[in-house]
């Protein structure tokens, strides 16, 4: 059924930039183009669903694939409500360890390192699709050394596939140089022979990159393990395909990779591949169309993944069938998965429980009108299905309350109607209006599996590409060619005309034979054409029109050579898509996909390309065959600034070394700056970097592993920032913005440095591309000198803030529970800790009466009480834990492990009980606003107190399984307090580590003894202390500080850190956030999900990645070739649907300036300091508002100057200073100086009885004397001048003004 689409429904990933992996959002009237394209697309819901790890493996010789069985006596299963929302594997780590030692013949668990190496793809992917991708075999035929298919299996391997199988030539066969299907008499076996012709290796410069890098990995390691056996390194040959299989082992060492020959794999026949479940995906690369479609019926005859019983997915009929392939700049890749492929989740997208107001009847028979609460917007179109919930843990009442959407009227309000209705009576449907509207309190989109039918490659290619019954098996992959019927038509034809040319002649098309090949290429092309059917107006001409001879010319000038970002950008389509067959997570391609980067070629020199002179040139002759030796030689000789090396940048870097940036003459080089360090959870998708590397700045890290790829590039490697902040110190000056680059290459993580980035490019007039990723989805923007909008031209709306009373006391999402539980962490353990040691030497020192006086004066009334009362608690606790360890190290552990219990344990009732008390005593339940409406209404619900019970004092009435949930989480709680507590003093403990690790553990009973001995002493005390509200707040203050305190206290103050599963702050956040979501009727979460929240990590994916750094390598050709704004293309993508949008860059907006003229962002006024006002001190303020007016265009008469400032400061106003002398005759840069040292943006100037700026430095602020240090090294100032139309009384914002300094 087709959905409507609201705007809203539109992934926030596409809408919102907030990150390295931030997505850059749509105009609207982008998005209206996109959605034309993606309206098709259904969003399926994430099931119940199982897979099945293996137990054993069979690994005995290459001819087979190891085989995974499941043990009878060990059922293992994964079930899943969403992929972020799953229980984990109940197969024991005994069991998967022996599994590693049966492959990898050592004691090696391959998933000691899963949730940290892949935490990243497991939150795109979810954990469903995560453990089928690590149990999947994946199958690869092509050339050895095609850098597709190096691209391909970088990609497996960095996703963590759990076995890589490399087709290798059949070593009793001599392989011919066409292709053929062989007849082995004695094994009755079918051998398909590839083409050698079909891949030149000299002209692939991808391929050629990843075995230098291969090489100088595996030579360095033997020459240092040879040189540790006291042997001599040898120069023994090593296959191609033995070079990849090293290479991918080191990519990832739990990945298993093996050998397996063509006719081996042909001999499964119809048998199945493997005798369980072995989750096989076959990937072709980079073989001829007839190739292709051998390979794909031999998939088609071999069962795939077997049927688990428990897995409610219906297994593939077949091993599903990926091919792709590159011929210059064209690419092209088809799927097959099946006549009957299952897709369990198509976008992966996390359905969003949605606040409902309530249901109402309708006119129509047996339809409800649902409303959403004000201020709510639903995600659901037409034809989903959703389910009320009832709050928290409670769904009774919502039982069998699954609908489905009838339409959707507003974003919030639609029609439902419930689903497996068999009855219309009026009673029977209000009945169940009537129990929703009492007990559903949120609706959650379902997502329900969906069956997706293909066809074998032998058929789709009898379908004619310009027909509806051809046209529906492309997928759009650019919103102007995918829809041009005759680009279509003649893209397929040339690669099947490439085939054929290779099979019959042996070679590729080329230069050598002059016009004679592009003729025999044509003859090819039009009997190709010849197929498609005659209805046609695009494909019937009996001979090849003007616009298919073009085609014809442009493909087979550039087919014989590989472009290395096509490759990577096709590497990643089917990549993705092997893994989209393996983990039947996203919306596949049906069935072809093409793109092309041809507009490169319209820039290209008339003469035919050079092959001979191509393969001599030393640096990416592939690239230099397609754009010629010119843009070649200008592409090497580029200065190119890229700025970051994670993700994002490893790709760019890779690629830019296969094309050769960086080697060409004096200037060309990459100056790459990044001052984060590598970490484990880096590894699953930045591919320079190794295990070993984990801890090492990532700059010094990439420069080395691009090394690898290309040794002749001069890479500067940097770890400093760049920004504001800092004051010109470091690698990055003026002078380097200004002369130090030609491009920018963005792979920033952070907002902030990208529009940092941008401001310099535009003030520089240089070129910038950026790049970022969200899980599937990702966005490139170039940026182009004088012709585009700059990043900053647009921005897009800011995240919603959580209002601070939504965080205190009305929660009504998960988000605002973590995002409460993270800052109760900060206070608790960063904050308290931070403020006692600050304060105890003060504290020891002044008079008590005096530092309470200090507090109230510096803090105010209610905070200095507060910050009292938790110093107190933390200083008294020091104090008594000091007397302790005087005693004996056995008391101190007591003391500490008993105050810490019973701190914990006050927390837990203060914060969910207590609290919770207080605010229903402030507003009852049954309580009204000022407007007379109900108080507790819309997103505002009455939260429940909480409090531990133990089983033996429950009540048989009462809800048992929500006590007991109520229960482990408190216990959860208590526990990881109090050890984050004992923590806190045991920063310099004299305990050792092991009494140390011993004195922060504590047990469930532990907890649960803590929280009953407080249960009994509730009412004895007051919680907080008892403040008393009528005491004078000093002596209040005074009174709190009561005590005797040690001036050298040092309490262990900690950092919220998510990645580390052992230190407990996740388990805290969770415990936390879930006891209050309880409380206030929101469904609780795991900790996978409470980590992404509260750590705010960005899902990745390194397919994703390697998509998206392949683009700006294509627009850095376009800002090299200078090409005009319309062939460069901005760039969203979403891999998950798939979704491909790519548009021309929007021009520079023109502003009015004087005499009818316009400008734009990139216009200056530029004013250069004269060696003559030099010599008489500087460029006076009188003589640069004449030359202004005069560049401008204006005249003294009917133009006079409104204004000038500098960032902040205002240094001339007319108003002011018109006839000012003193102003108008002093040096800019002195002006300058005294707007700096006034302290206020608005003080702009001395006074005349003033000292001059110069005198005044001794008695500057440390900020003060920074910023007039940074004045004096620059070496131009960008100044803003607005000036006024004397007749018309209209002021006008002048171009940026720039003044150059005189440099001796």
């Amino acid at each position: 059924m087709g959905r409507e689409h609201n705007i809203d429904a539109i992934p926030m990933g596409m809408k919102n930039r907030s990150s390295r992996r931030t997505t850059r959002s749509l105009s609207t009237e982008k998005w209206i183009l996109c959605m034309i394209v993606s309206i098709s697309a259904c969003r399926l819901s994430a099931v119940h669903a199982t897979c099945s790890f293996s137990s054993s493996l069979s690994h005995t010789n290459a001819s087979f694939l190891p085989r995974r069985h499941v043990a009878a006596q060990q059922p293992s299963t994964i079930t899943q409500h969403h992929p972020l929302h799953s229980q984990t594997s109940s197969v024991s780590k005994t069991t998967r360890r022996q599994v590693w030692t049966d492959i990898r013949g050592g004691d090696v668990d391959p998933t000691d390192d899963d949730e940290e190496r892949y935490s990243r793809q497991v939150y795109a992917l979810g954990s469903r699709a995560h453990s089928l991708i690590r149990t999947s075999t994946i199958l690869l035929d092509g050339p050895p050394a095609s850098g597709l298919l190096w691209e391909c299996a970088k990609n497996l391997a960095l996703s963590g596939v759990g076995h890589m199988i490399l087709l290798k030539d059949d070593v009793n066969h001599d392989m011919p140089d066409e292709s053929t299907n062989h007849k082995d008499t004695t094994r009755e076996t079918r051998i398909i022979v590839p083409q050698k012709a079909y891949h030149n290796e000299v002209l692939d410069d991808l391929g050629n990159a990843y075995k230098n890098a291969a090489r100088a990995e595996t030579e360095s390691s033997s020459s240092t393990n040879n040189t540790q056996n006291g042997k001599k390194t040898t120069d023994e040959k090593v296959s191609d395909l033995e070079l990849l299989r090293e290479y991918i082992t080191r990519l990832n060492p739990s990945v298993q990779v093996s050998t397996m020959t063509r006719a081996e794999f042909l001999e499964l026949g119809e048998r199945q591949l493997l005798e369980q479940e072995t989750n096989p995906v076959f990937l072709c690369v980079d073989r001829p169309q007839s190739i292709q479609i051998l390979l794909n019926d031999a998939c088609r005859k071999i069962h795939g993944r077997a049927q688990s019983s428990d897995d409610e997915l219906e297994a593939p009929s077949m091993v599903p069938f990926v091919s792709v392939e590159t011929a210059g700049v064209y690419s092209r890749a088809f799927c097959d998965f099946g006549p009957s492929f299952v897709v369990a989740d198509e976008d992966g997208e996390t359905p969003k429980p949605t606040l409902v107001q309530q249901l109402e009847s309708t006119e129509e028979e047996g339809i409800l009108l649902v409303r959403c609460v004000e201020g709510e917007r639903h995600d659901v179109s037409r034809g989903d299905q959703i389910v009320f919930q009832g709050g928290g843990t409670q769904q009774s009442g919502c039982e069998g309350s699954e609908c489905q959407i009838v339409k959707v009227h507003t974003p919030t309000r639609f029609t439902i109607k419930r689903m497996g209705q068999s009855c219309s009576d009026d009673s029977y449907v209000d009945a169940f209006m009537e129990q929703m509207n009492a007990n559903a309190k949120t609706f959650t989109r379902v997502k329900v599996p969906r069956k997706v039918s293909f066809i074998p490659l032998s058929q789709a290619f009898t379908k004619d590409p310009s027909q509806p019954e051809g046209s529906d098996l492309f997928a759009a992959s650019d919103l102007d060619k995918s829809f041009d019927l005759t680009r279509r038509c003649a893209v397929m034809a040339s690669f099947a005309s490439l085939d054929a040319f290779t099979a019959k002649y042996g070679r590729m098309p080329n230069s050598k034979s002059g016009h004679r090949d592009f003729k025999r290429f044509t003859r090819l092309l039009f009997q190709e054409k010849g197929r498609f059917s005659d209805n046609s107006s695009t494909c019937k001409e009996n001979e090849l029109d003007a616009e298919w001879n073009q085609f014809a010319s442009t493909f087979s000038r550039c087919c014989a050579a590989k472009l290395a970002p096509v490759q990577a950008l096709i590497g990643a389509i089917g990549s993705q898509e092997v893994l989209k067959a393996a983990s039947s997570l996203y919306n596949p391609i049906r069935q072809f996909l093409l793109f092309d980067s041809d507009e490169l070629l319209l820039h290209k020199q008339d003469a035919e390309p050079d092959e001979d002179d191509s393969e001599q040139f030393d640096s990416a002759p592939g690239l230099c065959y397609i754009l010629g030796r010119d843009i070649a030689e200008k592409f090497r000789s580029q200065r190119l600034f890229v700025v970051g090396s994670g993700a994002i940048g490893c790709e760019l870097l890779k690629n830019l070394a296969a094309m050769g940036a960086g080697t060409g003459g004096a200037n060309g080089a990459i100056i790459l700056t990044d001052m984060d360090t590598i970490e484990k959870s880096n590894l699953s998708r930045q591919l320079l970097f190794r295990d070993s590397d984990v801890g090492r700045f990532k700059a010094e890290a990439a420069r080395e592993g691009t090394h690898r790829f290309n040794p002749k590039m001069k890479i500067e490697a940097h770890a400093s920032k760049v920004g504001d902040d800092t004051g010109g110190q470091g690698p990055f000056t003026d002078a380097f913005w200004s002369d130090g680059f030609d491009v920018i290459l963005n792979a920033l993580d952070n907002i902030e440095a990208r529009l940092y980035m941008d401001s310099q490019c535009v003030a520089q007039r240089k070129g910038l591309i950026d790049a970022g990723t969200l899980g599937p989805k990702g966005n490139m923007q170039v940026v182009v000198p004088h012709k585009s909008e700059s990043y900053g031209s647009s921005s897009d709306p800011p995240e919603p803030a959580i209002p601070v009373c939504t965080l205190k006391n009305f929660p009504y999402e998960i988000s605002h529970t973590i995002q409460w539980a993270r800052d109760i962490f900060d206070g608790l353990f960063n904050r308290r800790p931070t403020q006692a040691n600050d304060n105890s030497k003060l504290l020891s020192e002044l008079d008590p009466t005096q530092f309470a006086k200090d507090l109230v004066h510096k803090l105010g009334d209610t905070a200095a009480v507060d910050a009292a009362i938790e110093m107190n608690e933390e200083l008294s606790m020091e104090n008594e834990l000091i007397t302790s360890s005087k005693v004996s190290g056995d008391l101190f552990l007591q003391r500490l492990r008993k105050l810490s219990l019973e701190w914990a344990a006050t927390l837990a009732d203060t914060l969910f009980r207590v609290s919770v008390e207080e605010l229903l005593d402030q507003h009852p339940v049954d309580s009204v606003d000022e407007d007379g409406e109900n108080f507790w209404s819309g997103t505002r619900s009455p939260p429940k107190a909480l409090r531990y019970k133990s089983p033996e004092a429950l009540d048989s009435n009462e809800d048992v399984i929500h006590q007991n949930l109520v229960n482990s989480h408190i216990l959860e709680f208590v526990k990881t307090v109090a050890r984050l507590r004992a923590e806190t003093f045991l920063a310099e403990s004299i305990l050792s580590e092991s009494e140390v690790k011993a004195a922060s553990r504590f047990s469930d009973s532990d907890a649960a003894s803590a929280l009953t001995a407080h249960t009994e002493l509730i009412g004895k005390r007051d919680p907080k202390g008892g403040i008393e509200k009528s005491k004078n707040v000093v002596s209040l203050v005074r009174q709190k500080l009561d005590g005797t305190y040690s001036a050298d206290t040092s309490l262990n103050v900690v950092e919220f850190e998510k990645d580390d599963e052992s230190n407990g702050h996740v388990a805290f956040a969770t415990a936390a956030s879930n006891l209050r979501a309880i409380s206030y009727g929101i469904p609780p979460v795991d900790a996978m999900e409470t980590r992404r929240i509260a750590g705010r990590i960005i899902p990745a994916m390194i397919t994703t990645t390697a998509f998206v750094s392949a683009l700006p390598c294509l627009e850095l050709i376009k800002l090299v070739q200078k090409a005009p704004l319309s062939l460069h293309r901005n760039a969203y993508i979403n891999l998950a649907l798939p979704f491909f949008a790519f548009t021309s860059p929007v021009p520079a907006d023109e502003y009015p300036g004087l005499n009818g003229k316009t400008f734009t962002l990139w216009d200056r006024i530029m004013i250069a300091e004269s060696k003559k006002s030099l010599a008489k001190g500087g460029l006076t303020m009188k003589r640069f508002l004449r030359q202004v007016i005069k560049k401008a265009g204006g005249d003294k008469e009917s133009t006079q100057i409104s204004s000038v400032s500098y960032g902040p400061f205002m240094i001339y106003a007319n108003f002011l200073h018109e006839d000012d002398d003193s102003v108008l005759d002093k040096h800019m840069w002195d002006l300058l100086k005294e707007a700096i040292t006034s302290g206020d943006d608005d003080d702009f100037f001395a006074e005349e009885d003033e000292s001059p700026a110069t005198d005044m430095i001794a008695d500057l602020s440390d900020d003060q004397k920074e910023k007039i240090a940074e004045l004096e090294k620059k070496s131009f100032l960008d100044l803003s001048v607005i000036v006024e139309d004397v007749e018309t009384g209209e002021e006008i914002q002048l171009p940026t003004v720039r003044i150059s300094k005189y440099e001796k």
